[in-house]
C-alpha cells in the first residue's frame, strides 16, 4: 500500500528535482526536495480528516473531491492565503502584493512578518476550535478514547460547543494579557492579538454555519449518507467540502508561514536556496506544494477505499491532537520563537503513534502463538 501511494509523488519529485538540477542548478534541486518532503509529511496528517469528509459524499461527488477537488483546493489555499493575509492585514494593493509575492519574496516575507501577531492569534483560535470538536465530541459520535479516562470525561461534557467557545476565548484572553505584559501594555502590540483572536473565532463560526447551510436537507449526522451529494442540491456538498479544505489549508499555512517564519512559495532559507532568483524560488515552492497536494489526494483516496478511519480507529484522534498542539504553539509563538519544521515532523510522529496503537497487535500475537510448530 505505502509503495503504491508513494510511487507517483516520489517519481514526480525525482523527475522535478532532476530537471531543477539541470536547469537551475543543485541549490534549486536540494531546495525542492526539502520542501516537497515537508509538504508530503503535512499531507500525511491532513489526509485523515479529508478521508472523513470523503466518506460523506456520494460516489460521483466523492470521485471529484478525491481527485480534482483536493489538489485544486490545496493549491489555491496555499498560494492565495499569504497574499490575502498581507492585503487584509496591511491594507496593501492586491495586485502589487501578488507581484511582490512572486518577484520579491524577501520583501513579501517582511510584510507577512509585520502582520504575523494578528495572523498567529487568528490561526490559534480557529485551529483550537477545530481541535475542540474532537476534544469535547461536539457531534456526540460513539468512539473509544485514545488517551484514557480524562479524554473520555471531556468527550462527555454537557454543552460541548459552549465549552469549545469558552476555552478558545480563554486562550485568546490569556495570550493577550501575556503579550501585553511583555510589551508594557503597548496598544500597537496588544490590539492585533486581541482582534486576530476574535476574528479567528468568528471565522470558525462562519465556516461552520456555511457547512450547516450546505448540508441543509441532506443526511443527518450519523444517518445513512448514501444520498448526500446527489440530486438538484448536489452542489451543496462541494460547498461543504470547501469549508474543510479551507480548514486544512489554514492549518498548513500557519505551520509554514507563521510558525517557521518562512514564506514557502519561495525556497528562501531552505538548503541554500537564497542563491536563486525570485521567480526561480517561486517555481520551486509551487512545484513542491503541487507534489504535496497530489500525495494528499492519493492518500485520502486510499484511506477512503480501505475504510481506514473505521479500521484504524485512533487515526482521527492523532490528527486532532496534532491540531491541539499546533494551536497552543501558535499562541506560544507570540511570546517565544517556535521552529515550524520541528512541529511538522512532530505531527507526523503523533500520527504514527496513533496508527501504531490502532493496529491489532494482540490479535497478531495470539495468531502467532497458536500456529503449530512444524518439525
Amino acid at each position: 500500500m505505502a509503495r503504491s501511494l508513494l510511487t507517483v509523488p516520489l517519481s514526480l519529485t525525482v523527475v522535478a528535482a532532476a530537471l531543477a538540477w539541470i536547469v537551475l542548478g543543485p541549490a534549486a534541486a536540494l531546495a525542492f526536495v526539502a520542501l516537497a518532503l515537508l509538504e508530503i509529511a503535512m499531507a500525511a496528517d491532513s489526509s485523515v480528516p479529508m478521508a472523513g469528509i470523503a466518506g460523506r459524499l456520494h460516489s460521483p461527488a466523492r470521485r471529484l473531491f478525491l481527485s480534482l477537488g483536493i489538489v485544486a483546493g490545496v493549491l489555491a489555499m496555499r498560494l492565495m492565503l499569504p497574499p490575502v493575509a498581507v492585503v487584509v492585514g496591511s491594507a496593501e494593493d492586491p495586485t502589487a502584493t501578488v507581484g511582490e509575492a512572486v518577484f520579491a519574496p524577501g520583501a513579501f516575507a517582511a510584510h507577512l512578518q509585520e502582520v504575523r501577531p494578528a495572523l498567529a492569534a487568528f490561526g490559534a483560535a480557529f485551529i483550537w476550535l477545530v481541535f475542540a470538536e474532537y476534544l469535547f465530541n461536539t457531534d456526540r459520535a460513539s468512539r473509544r478514547s485514545w488517551l484514557g479516562r480524562l479524554e473520555a470525561r471531556l468527550a462527555a461534557v454537557a454543552r460541548p460547543r459552549v465549552w469549545s467557545l469558552v476555552t478558545a476565548t480563554a486562550g485568546v484572553a490569556l495570550t493577550s494579557v501575556l503579550v501585553a505584559s511583555a510589551a508594557a501594555w503597548e496598544p500597537s502590540e496588544v490590539v492585533p492579538v486581541v482582534v486576530g483572536g476574535l476574528l479567528g473565532i468568528g471565522a470558525y463560526l462562519g465556516s461552520k454555519r456555511l457547512a450547516r447551510w450546505a448540508l441543509h436537507g441532506g443526511a443527518a449526522a450519523g444517518a445513512d449518507t448514501g444520498s448526500v451529494g446527489t440530486g438538484r442540491g448536489a452542489w451543496r456538498i462541494h460547498v461543504y467540502a470547501s469549508t474543510v479544505v479551507f480548514e486544512r489549508g489554514l492549518v498548513v499555512f500557519m505551520l509554514f508561514e507563521i510558525l517557521d517564519g518562512v514564506y514557502s512559495l519561495s525556497g528562501s532559507g531552505v538548503l541554500g536556496a537564497d542563491g536563486l532568483s525570485a521567480l526561480e524560488q517561486a517555481g520551486v515552492g509551487a512545484a513542491a506544494i503541487g507534489v504535496g497536494a497530489l500525495f494528499l489526494a492519493r492518500l485520502t483516496s486510499r484511506l477512503d477505499q480501505a475504510a481506514g478511519l473505521k479500521r484504524l480507529r485512533y487515526l482521527k484522534a492523532g490528527a486532532a491532537y496534532v491540531l491541539g498542539v499546533l494551536a497552543v504553539l501558535l499562541w506560544t509563538s507570540l511570546l517565544v520563537p517556535i521552529p515550524g519544521v520541528l512541529v511538522g515532523w512532530f505531527g507526523t510522529v503523533v500520527i504514527g503513534l496513533a496508527l501504531a496503537s490502532s493496529l491489532p497487535w494482540r490479535a497478531w500475537v495470539r495468531r502467532a502463538g497458536l500456529r503449530p510448530v512444524r518439525g
